[in-house]
């Protein structure tokens, strides 16, 4: 088992914020520092981490994982210096594989995610719907990601509260497509923010960037395509930042701490106590 393994969920309260394109840069980019990075997509109806990704011809996935149909190490990919788990494609699927998963092969996989990484981000659906309760009462911590308006911002603090019903950590919210087409500055976010949740401080502002498209059209990542821009500058300073365990309220290298992000996965994904 690896000193440090951590579990964080990015999770938006509405589709349209670039969440999974946030995830897979800030995947890349805390590769890049070094670290042992595992992105899974937690989106099991809406996938689409491995088109972000460039990886479109990925046979075994997550699914398949959770059918018993391949092992979890079939379904890990590795691109950009990190490591990915794809949901796929069929989310006609999804119900079917999920009302029939077993506990068993919910805790090895994710025993086995665990094990390999050192950062395990999920990469949640957008919305409070049931799949995003799934991916955030999977981790131990959350990171959510919203636009500079204000029903992004509300829905924002609803994922927040969430989350705290949950028992995941928030560290601080991510405000991406941050330019003059914003309604709100950083200031009123934080205040909103502080006003009704206490500390909840903006841990980075991404710019509105034609990079960002330029590199999504291409299927690379912004911070491989242009690492330069300004979008990737910020998403470089954004992985120290989460990076950086000196705030966090557990001990993930403890054993027990492991074996509770397990348990929290098997809950999630099954809808069973481990």
């Amino acid at each position: 088992m690896r000193a440090k393994p951590r579990s964080i969920s990015i999770t938006s309260g509405k589709g349209g914020t670039g969440k999974t394109t946030l995830t897979a840069n800030l995947g890349v980019a805390m590769g890049s520092l070094g670290h042992d990075v595992t992105i899974l997509d937690g989106d099991l109806a809406m996938a689409n981490l491995a088109i972000v990704m460039g990886m479109h011809r990925c046979e075994v996935s997550f699914l398949d994982v959770l059918a018993g149909k391949a092992d979890i190490g079939d379904a890990i990919y590795k691109n950009y210096g990190i490591k990915v788990v794809p949901t796929g494609f069929r989310f006609e699927d999804v119900h079917d594989v999920l009302t029939k998963t077993k506990r068993e092969s919910v805790e090895e996989a994710a025993t086995e995610l665990l094990r390999q990484t050192e950062f395990l981000l999920i990469d949640a659906p957008a919305g409070i719907a049931d799949a995003t309760v799934i991916s955030i009462a999977a981790a131990r911590e959350m990171l959510p990601v919203c636009n500079p308006t204000y029903s992004s911002l509300v829905d924002c603090h609803k994922t927040v509260r969430l989350a705290n019903v949950l028992g995941a950590w928030t560290r601080g919210v991510v405000v991406n497509r941050m330019g003059k087409a914003a309604d709100i500055s950083t200031a009123e976010i934080e205040h909103f923010m502080g006003k009704t949740l206490g500390s909840m401080p903006v841990l980075a502002e991404i710019p509105e960037d034609a990079k960002v498209l330029e590199a999504e059209r291409e299927g690379v990542p912004v911070v491989v395509y242009e690492p330069s821009c300004a979008a990737s500058v910020a998403i470089n300073e954004l992985a120290r930042v989460v990076a950086g365990g000196a705030d966090l309220p557990y001990a993930p290298g403890k054993e027990r701490e492991v074996g509770e992000t397990v348990k929290r996965l098997i809950r999630a994904l099954t809808g069973r106590r481990a």
